[in-house]
């Protein structure tokens, strides 16, 4: 166990940090003082400081253990799990929490709507640990508040809106990634804020998906389209174009978006560090080999594909996986875009 880390929150700022004691609640920054003794020999206490966040989050709410709140002595500390049901008590809780903050959580920055983006991971944080409600459901509830409140200044033109979701849409077809990401190539060449093209496409994307009888497909379905996308790949005659449209009516339960929308993400090259290992031929071969069985299953794994196939070949990373499956649907795509011309 020597050298083993622990992912923690701060109980003062909610901030995520890493420590060798499994039950450390602050981190560098809040970590409290110790009483050090003075020129008389009395040992002088900390000075003291702003309320932990956690009893903050726990308010006058009992601790479980006794009837009275008290925890009996040599008894372990309870403590109830996490609520990830989205009810809409809970909604309505997370959207005051989220209303009636007006600084960034851990420090005197006001939030400033047009630069909220940055401190989104913190405020998640906070409200999750305030709320002990999940930060998936926390992240849920303030994208739908930011959208319908529309908390981001839209200066963009019915025009500029266009452009912004047809040069989007461009990206997503062609699996083009420019310098600095998508949003902020568009903001650049239409010349808005990225705030505004953030939230022009992210209603564009949500009203795609509420066409959707599934608007969050389960892991169980993305399996699925990635399998009905690898037949078409490899066996179906239709132009690559059109596999989006012939995939989702197929399956019934996505878009064509959707599916789009996956093939993106199966596209995904941007997380590649320069410095990436190479791979030998062997452990390409036996890596594609493994998930060509991973297709061939009806359910995918319990653990992450690339995680999972990383443990069976040994001595490679996850991320060296990822890249040599990358590798290996490029070619894929190219082989079905020639047979498609040739066909033609």
């Amino acid at each position: 166990m020597t050298g083993m880390k622990f992912r923690r929150s701060c109980d003062q700022c909610g901030t995520t940090f890493f420590s060798t004691d499994r039950k450390a609640r602050f981190c560098a920054k809040h970590q409290p003082r110790r009483a050090a003794p003075d020129t008389t020999g009395r040992t002088t206490p900390p000075p003291m400081s702003a309320p932990k966040l956690a009893k903050v989050v726990m308010g006058n709410r009992p601790s479980v253990g006794l009837p009275s709140g008290k925890r009996q002595k040599g008894m372990p500390r309870q403590r109830q799990p996490q609520i990830r049901t989205l009810t809409p008590e809970v909604r309505a809780r997370i959207a005051s929490a989220f209303q009636h903050m007006r600084t960034v959580p851990g420090s005197a920055i006001p939030l400033d709507a047009k630069h909220i983006e940055r401190y989104l991971r913190r405020i998640h944080t906070a409200i999750s640990q305030q709320l002990w409600v999940s930060r998936a459901l926390v992240s849920q509830v303030i994208q739908e508040l930011r959208t319908a409140l529309e908390i981001a200044t839209i200066d963009l033109t019915p025009e500029q809106r266009e452009q912004a979701i047809a040069m989007y849409r461009h990206f997503i077809e062609t699996g083009e990634r420019p310098p600095g990401g998508r949003r902020r190539f568009i903001a650049q060449q239409l010349g808005v804020s990225p705030d505004a093209v953030i939230l022009v496409i992210r209603q564009w994307a949500q009203s795609q998906y509420a066409q959707s009888p599934t608007p969050k497909p389960t892991r169980q379905q993305l399996f699925l389209v990635e399998k009905s996308f690898y037949h078409y790949l490899t066996e179906g005659q239709e132009p690559y174009e059109e596999l989006p449209e012939a995939i989702a009516h197929d399956l019934g339960f996505v878009t064509p978006y959707q599916v789009l929308r996956w093939i993106d993400v199966l596209y995904d090259n941007s997380k590649f560090p320069p410095d990436l290992p190479e791979t030998t031929l062997d452990q390409r071969a036996a890596i594609v080999a493994e998930y060509l069985d991973y297709l061939s299953k009806d359910l995918p794994p319990e653990r992450a594909l690339h995680t999972t196939i990383a443990e069976k070949v040994g001595g490679v990373t996850p991320r060296q996986v990822h890249k040599v499956l990358y590798d290996y649907r490029v070619e894929l795509r190219q082989q079905c875009l020639q047979r498609t011309l040739v066909t033609a």
